[in-house]
């Protein structure tokens, strides 16, 4: 099996230059405890420092590498793994699988982050964004297997982040604001470490969603399985 890492270079070869040129400052490191499930159990964990400056080149590592990570977890998985979800909500909803999710990403590159990114470069605060509609992979995905979400996003993806390099984005362009329909005005930084995170914010219910399949068969073990004990985030 090809490793993850190399599948999510090849497949945008043109953000090799801006790759090899990122460095990461060392970050102080602390050792706190945290309690987190029911039963009381410490988890030790590092405290690192957090970076308040966005860096271009660090967003698109991460960006770049998603669709691969997507692609060898997924790819050629039973139904079990990508089609179950987590049940009804507290309101009722459906929540979301894994197929949800990929369908969910989807929309978001073709509608979201560039298309806000243009609007704030072209309009500033003047034209505020269109609203995003976080349920539309409902009606999108209809029809399609995973494998053919998973090609659509890499491609998607792929584009997007070409033509986020073709824009040659300086620090005061990334300094310029846009008007966010519920939030107000944001800039162009916050927007791209947003996508950045939304990306790691989605892995993370995946990983979630996936886990949820098998809170019962995991026994008593449950206890020490942070996955199985948390809550929300997102779908």
């Amino acid at each position: 099996m090809t490793e993850p890492k190399a599948v999510g270079l090849n497949r945008f070869p043109n953000l090799q230059p801006a790759l090899s040129q990122l460095s990461l400052p060392a970050a102080q490191i602390s050792v706190s405890t945290q309690k987190i499930n029911p039963n009381h159990y410490s988890c030790i964990y590092p405290i690192m420092q957090t970076l308040t400056e966005f860096n271009l080149a660090e967003a698109i590592a991460v960006l770049t590498r998603t669709p691969a990570t997507l692609d060898v977890l997924l790819r050629g998985l039973p139904d079990t793994w990508v089609r179950r979800n987590e049940g009804s909500t507290t309101g009722g909803k459906e929540s979301w699988s894994a197929f949800d999710i990929v369908g969910h990403l989807i929309v978001g590159e073709r509608t979201d982050w560039m298309a806000r990114a243009r609007i704030i470069l072209e309009h500033g605060e003047a034209r505020p964004f269109d609203p995003f509609d976080r349920l539309a992979q409902v009606k999108e995905s209809q029809g399609k297997s995973l494998d053919q979400l998973l090609d659509e996003f890499a491609r998607l993806r792929e584009g997007n982040l070409s033509a986020l390099q073709a824009m040659n984005l300086q620090p005061k362009d990334l300094a310029r604001r846009g008007m966010h329909p519920e939030l107000g005005v944001v800039t162009l930084a916050e927007l791209l470490a947003t996508w950045t995170v939304h990306d790691l914010t989605h892995l993370h219910q995946l990983s979630r969603v996936m886990a949820y399949q098998y809170q019962n068969a995991v026994g008593p073990w449950s206890a020490y399985l942070g996955v199985l004990h948390c809550n929300g985030h997102s779908g």
